[in-house]
């Protein structure tokens, strides 16, 4: 027989004990019990074990209490679609080529590729391996978006300044 957890009068969660012990107890057809498997307290006239062992009554109510037991523990989050394979590798965030970009390159997009590397680390943690794959390819990119754009401007900057100086410069060497 199973071990019973029973409320008594008083509303206190007493137990655990064998049924045929709960007639002993006091336990009537309308008082709340619980067993290790049952989802929650139910007067005890509802289980099927206990029908022979405790007369029927009239079923007063009374408030359900959880029960006092620690609940079971929960099993580790996986990623992927079966519980039996592993855990993927956290991705790279990305976060110092994102503060490269920042310092030395494009302060704008440096920023956001800084926004998107710190997110890598919770989103991977929160068991949302693509979010956080996908959150580093965006760190990635908009930190490469930011040095080739802080390059390319700084190409057109140095054509544009070798012009005016060949321009400034024109009649200096035309007496040499």
């Amino acid at each position: 027989m199973r071990q019973y957890y029973f409320l008594s009068p008083q509303n206190e969660q007493l137990g655990p004990v064998d049924a045929s012990q709960l007639p002993a107890l006091g336990v009537k057809s309308s008082t709340m019990v619980w067993a290790q498997g049952m989802p929650q307290w139910v007067p005890a006239s509802s289980v099927e074990e206990l029908k022979g062992i405790i007369p029927v009554a009239a079923a007063a109510a009374v408030p359900p209490v959880a029960p006092a037991v620690a609940p079971a523990p929960q099993p580790a989050p996986y990623m992927g679609a079966y519980p039996h394979q592993p855990m993927m590798p956290k991705p790279n965030n990305h976060m110092l080529l994102a503060i490269l970009s920042t310092i030395f390159c494009c302060l704008p997009t440096g920023i956001v590729a800084i926004i998107y590397a710190n997110q890598v680390d919770s989103t991977y943690a929160a068991g949302d391996y693509a979010g956080a794959q996908s959150k580093a390819n965006a760190a990635r990119n908009w930190a490469i978006v930011g040095a080739v754009g802080s390059l390319v401007i700084s190409i057109i900057y140095l054509i544009v300044y070798a012009g005016t100086f060949a321009a400034a410069m024109g009649g200096v060497f035309d007496n040499v």
